[in-house]
C-alpha cells in the first residue's frame, strides 16, 4: 500500500516537473517572498487606485490609458535577459557561477531556463513590441502635467514623468530584442548596409548600459507612482518649478 501511494507521488511530481520548473517547487523563502509582495502589490494598487489627478497634472504610470497591456509588458520585463539573469542566479540559485564547484546543478538540480513553463523567455522578442507600444502614452503623460493649468507648467511630478519616461525609453530601445531587430538578420552591415550600421553601432552602445536601465527604470517607476500617490493624499505638494 504504501509502495503504491510512493509511485502515485513520483507519477504526480513528473507530471508537474514537465511544465513547472523545479525550482518552482522547492522550498525559496526568496521567491516566495518576491511573490508575495507582488501580489500584495497589485491588491494594494486595485483597491486604492490613483488616476489622472487634475490638481496637480500627474497621471500614475500604473494607471495609464494602456492598463489593459500592462501584464504584456510586466512579461517583457520578466523576460528580459537582464532580469533572468538575476533571478536565475539570486532567486533560483543556479548556475552561481561558471565554476562547476560552485554551480547549483546537482541530484538531477539541471538548468531550466527556456525549457517546461519558461519556454515564456523565448517570447521575450513579442512582447517587445508592446513595450514600445506602450511608449507614446508615458509623452502624452507628460504633455498632460505640463498643461493642467493655462500656460506652460513644469512642476516636480512632471519633472520624474520626464526622467521616468528616458529611463523607460532608454531600457526598452536598449533591449537585445531591438538589437535582433535592427542587424539580427545581416551578416554583413559594410557590404551595402551603411545606415543600418550606424543605426546598430548606435543601439550597440545603449545595449551595454541595459541592465543599469532595466534596474533604474525599474525603480524609478516605483518612485514615481508613491510620489503621485503622496500629492494626490496631500502628504508633499507638488512643486511649480515654472510657470
Amino acid at each position: 500500500m504504501i509502495g503504491n501511494q510512493n509511485q502515485t507521488r513520483q507519477k504526480t511530481n513528473r507530471s508537474m516537473t514537465r511544465i513547472i520548473p523545479k525550482e518552482f517547487l522547492e522550498p525559496n523563502w526568496r521567491l516566495w517572498s518576491f511573490i508575495l509582495l507582488i501580489v500584495l502589490g497589485v491588491f494594494l494598487m486595485a483597491v486604492y487606485p490613483v488616476y489622472y489627478s487634475s490638481t496637480t497634472g500627474l497621471t500614475d504610470p500604473f494607471y495609464s490609458p494602456t492598463l489593459a497591456v500592462v501584464p504584456l509588458v510586466a512579461l517583457f520585463r520578466f523576460t528580459c535577459y537582464a532580469y533572468r539573469k538575476d533571478y536565475h542566479r539570486h532567486v533560483f540559485n543556479h548556475p552561481r557561477t561558471c565554476e562547476i564547484g560552485f554551480r547549483a546543478e546537482f541530484k538531477g538540480r539541471e538548468y531550466t531556463g527556456e525549457t517546461r513553463l519558461l519556454r515564456i523567455e523565448n517570447a521575450h522578442r513579442y512582447f517587445m513590441y508592446f513595450a514600445v507600444a506602450i511608449l507614446p502614452f508615458f509623452y502624452y503623460d507628460i504633455y498632460l502635467s505640463m498643461v493642467y493649468q493655462p500656460g506652460f507648467t513644469l512642476t516636480l511630478g512632471g519633472l520624474l514623468l520626464i526622467v521616468n519616461t528616458a529611463l523607460v525609453t532608454l531600457y526598452t530601445f536598449s533591449c537585445h530584442a531591438i538589437r535582433h531587430l535592427v542587424g539580427g538578420n545581416i551578416d554583413c552591415f559594410s557590404c551595402k548596409h551603411n545606415t543600418r550600421n550606424k543605426i546598430f553601432n548606435g543601439q550597440t552602445l545603449l545595449n551595454a548600459h541595459h541592465e543599469t536601465f532595466a534596474w533604474l527604470s525599474l525603480t524609478m517607476f516605483f518612485l514615481v507612482d508613491l510620489f503621485i500617490r503622496a500629492t494626490v493624499a496631500g502628504v508633499i505638494p507638488n512643486i511649480v518649478l515654472l510657470h
